[in-house]
């Protein structure tokens, strides 16, 4: 027996934490049904021991809270924690992590650039932002060092050097957050780049998200209009004694090569000009209170896909295709004359006939001017989505010379699917592309026109999400964030961070609906419920629903007051117990709706069931959850108010033999949360099989009832017609896609037509992705029956189509594995955990280890 994967705060050794740690790790062992029977978790400052939490009879393995005296800053941490198993075997294994600043005890001063700079306008077109800004310090080391560590962050994104050489691979610090109150700062590892002696610490800041027109913070929050750095630098020599070098207005700031850079539109990159003049720099008091020890790994290059081809349009273009569509950015080897100006414009689809196209607002666009010498080129403030490069300007374009880098959060890769039909081993690998092309700081909609948080997206995607990678930490952070930009009266906006393109959209479709101010968005901003939920079925994680109660009963106590206080049209007793009032974007992307004349125009029908549908689900939930955390009060009085909601919707919705709209996804989410009385059980099956039917047997469901569609149609007996639907390949259909070549999941059913035409349309969006979730449950048969996996239900389609069919999760008790052809089942079941396996007509009870049926 043997421990492995120990994670801090669901991280492998984090350098530079500010919060109390929580431990994890795994058991593995040879002997068959193996459970932990106790642990005991230590945790050391050097050889003191700060907490031993003693002998604890328990199987959790997970989570594992800490609970000795604060934390010192900038100290390193030694934990082990010490295993027996109820074989009577003994395993100890041991991690680390290092603590940041705390108690905002920062010596370092903000300082900004005092560089005439544009204030920024509402857009900006490609070139015309400012140049980034690098600020530069020199100073003096009296005696070799034994161990730094550097804390930095700005506004702006910024790249760190220490006497010439990066500090590690980094990208795009301090990345996407609510900056008001949730700036990050970063810790690094600086040790190995110093030296006694002189020494220089620079710091080149481009726009970010903090300037960026479409990401920068509201104009309320007051965000600034130069870039603005803090660092500060502790040294530990090998004598004993230590310094800390901070920022304090003795550094210079300059321009240089980078002439502007924008998230959307691209980066100018000018090598013919060298850093400018120097400019003194300006102390400033922007506070700390809102800094961050960066609770996520950093964006980083994870992986690199060379070019697979190289052509000529009929136009005379030159395109360079990747063969897979990613967010991050092209590397390009440059050999061209001193002047020369070399154009990059990325895009993720072609024409029909293999030309540039471009269909969004997004630029997307780099450039580069050659100084004459060789040069291998990569942008360093902005990303990208594309497969394809349009590349103007250079002599020669050769495949070796250009590489596709792939920028995300590094996560741990949880879920492995192939299967004995090529196409649906495609769709769960678009799956994961766009899960990992969107994953970058926050969960994103798409990495082109918008790259923002869109509450809808991730809340019905984070099951899928979790059979994929493990975003513990990942949505952790992103739900600090959602927390802090929740208005006081619990209101949640669409996107976190809520930005100013996104509160204009607000404010006028609000008031386009008799509502005032900022609203809640139905299935939006129910996220603050169901992304915690969703986590704590995925993984048993009770922590993250402690942590966020505030967030989520502050959110549902919103949707109980706008049921009460505005008037939906109804009488009085019913009306006060439905959220029915309001802007919605209710089933957002029906596809037989956007065929009628567009999106917006379908947004107030299907919100007459949706908002009130998803009001009632997030205070259920509430109630749930209550109990769950021990707040029986709180229980009792969230599963009143659903009640009182549930009957309500009876008598509103649900009093016919049908519901009052015939959109499919009404019925679904009926049956989804169930809300569906038992004598209307039989006939809103048959209306909902019906519908699918009169439509040629197509789906017919937007972002909202979509993750529900084949789940309700296995529940009423059809699931020969969730079956159907899987493997449909006419449009709509998540089949239709891959035969059409995608390799991501498309925001749209119809993003490219059946000719080839493409869209305005992201393909590059991971929402309807959603079903590999239940191809995970459904056709591979994994199903968590205690959430978190501690006990299993294992039961394969067989029936589905497939000869064989292999998938993998990594739980948070381990590997577990199913592999099934039609002679055969194999099940891999982790350590410290049990599984009921149904197998050709047959039940069994089996505990961890390889079991062969």
């Amino acid at each position: 027996m043997r421990l492995e994967r120990l994670r801090t705060l669901h991280r492998v050794d984090p350098l530079g934490i500010d919060q109390p740690p929580e431990f994890s790790w795994n058991i593995a062992a040879v002997a068959a049904n193996t459970r932990q029977a106790t642990y005991q978790v230590t945790v050391r400052d050097g050889t003191r021991t700060v907490w031993d939490s003693g002998i604890v009879p328990s199987r959790k393995q997970s989570f594992v809270e800490y609970e000795g005296p604060p934390m010192t800053a900038r100290t390193a941490y030694q934990w082990s924690v010490q295993v027996e198993d109820n074989h009577g075997a003994v395993a100890t294994a041991s991690a680390c992590f290092e603590t940041a600043l705390l108690d905002d005890d920062w010596a370092g001063r903000w300082v900004q650039s005092t560089i005439p700079r544009p204030a920024p306008g509402a857009d900006w077109g490609h070139g015309t932002q400012p140049p980034a800004v690098q600020f530069v310090r020199a100073f003096r080391l009296r005696a070799p060092v034994r161990r730094a560590r550097l804390y930095a962050t700005a506004l702006g994104a910024y790249r760190p050097l220490l006497n010439g050489a990066r500090l590690d691979d980094r990208e795009l610090a301090p990345e996407f957050s609510v900056y008001r109150s949730r700036l990050y700062y970063q810790t690094y590892d600086v040790t190995g780049l110093l030296c006694a002696g002189a020494n220089e610490l620079s710091l080149y800041v481009g726009d970010g998200w903090y300037f960026c027109p479409a990401t920068r913070p509201l104009a309320a929050d007051e965000p600034r209009t130069v870039p603005a750095i803090l660092y500060e630098l502790d040294v530990r020599y090998a004598d004993g004694s230590s310094e800390i070098i901070a920022s304090d207005g003795t550094e210079i700031c300059r321009t240089g090569p980078v002439r502007s850079s924008d998230l959307f539109w691209g980066e100018r990159y000018d090598a013919t000009v060298p850093f400018g003049e120097p400019h003194p720099v300006e102390v400033v008091d922007l506070g700390y209170t809102h800094l961050v020890a960066q609770p996520i790994d950093p964006i980083r290059p994870v992986e690199l896909l060379p070019a697979r081809r190289v052509y000529t349009t009929i136009d005379g273009d030159t395109i360079v295709d990747f063969g897979q569509i990613v967010a991050g950015r092209a590397r390009a080897w440059i050999d061209a004359p001193a002047g020369t100006e070399v154009i990059f414009d990325h895009f993720e689809t072609t024409t029909a006939d293999g030309g540039y196209f471009n269909g969004t607002y997004a630029g997307q666009r780099d450039v580069y001017v050659s100084d004459g010498s060789p040069q291998l080129y990569e942008p360093l403030f902005t990303f990208h989505g594309f497969r394809y490069l349009r590349v103007s300007g250079l002599p020669v374009v050769r495949t070796e010379g250009f590489t596709a880098v792939l920028l995300t959060t590094p996560k741990e890769r949880t879920g492995h699917f192939e299967c004995s039909d090529p196409a649906l081993t495609r769709l769960h690998q678009n799956v994961l592309w766009s899960q990992r092309n969107n994953m970058m700081s926050i969960p994103t909609d798409c990495p082109t026109r918008e790259k923002a948080g869109f509450t809808g997206d991730i809340q019905i995607y984070t099951p899928a999400a979790f059979a994929n990678e493990d975003l513990t930490a990942f949505l952790t952070a992103w739900l600090a964030n959602l927390a802090a930009e929740q208005a006081r009266h619990g209101t949640v906006p669409m996107t976190v961070p809520f930005t100013p393109p996104y509160e204009r959209l607000t404010l006028t479709m609000s008031a386009q609906h008799g509502t005032h101010g900022v609203a809640g968005i139905a299935g939006w901003s129910d996220a603050a419920v169901l992304v915690p939920w969703e986590m704590y079925r995925a993984t048993g994680n009770t922590v993250v629903l402690r942590e966020s109660w505030a967030s989520m009963s502050a959110w549902g106590d919103s949707v109980l007051a706008t049921a009460r206080n505005e008037r939906g049209g109804l009488p009085e007793d019913l009306d006060r117990h439905l959220w029915n009032t309001g802007f919605h974007f209710g089933e957002w992307l029906i596809p037989s709706q956007r065929q009628r004349g567009g999106d917006f125009e379908i947004c107030a029908e299907s919100a007459a069931y949706v908002a009130p549908f998803f009001g009632y689900r997030s205070v259920r939930l509430l109630a749930d959850i209550a109990e769950l955390l021990g707040y029986p009060d709180e229980r009792a009085r969230y599963a009143a108010h659903a009640t009182a909601m549930r009957d309500a919707i009876h008598q509103v919705f649900m009093s016919d033999v049908e519901l009052p709209t015939q959109l499919m996804g009404a019925y679904v989410l009926a049956f989804a949360f169930d809300l569906v009385p038992a004598e209307r059980w039989q006939p809103y099956a048959e209306r909902l099989v019906a519908l699918i039917e009169a439509n040629g047997g197509l789906l017919d469901t937007g972002f909202l009832a979509t993750p529900f569609l084949l789940d309700v149609l296995v529940r009423i007996g059809r699931a020969d017609l969730a079956v159907a639907l899987l493997w449909e390949r006419r449009q709509p259909s998540w089949l239709y896609q891959v035969d059409m070549g995608a390799t991501a999941i498309w925001e749209n059913w119809d993003a490219v037509a059946p000719d080839g035409t493409p869209g305005t349309s992201s393909l590059d969006h991971y929402a309807f992705g959603c079903v590999d979730d239940w191809i995970c449950r459904e056709v591979a048969g994994i199903r968590a029956a205690i959430p978190g996996y501690e006990h299993t239900i294992i039961a394969p389609r067989t029936e589905i189509g497939l000869s064989w069919c292999n998938r993998s999760l990594l739980t948070e008790f381990g590997l577990l594995s199913v592999r099934w052809t039609q002679e055969e089942l194999e099940v891999v079941i982790p350590c410290n955990t049990t599984a009921t396996v149904y197998w050709r007509g047959e039940r069994y009870s089996i505990g961890s280890g390889t079991h062969l049926f």
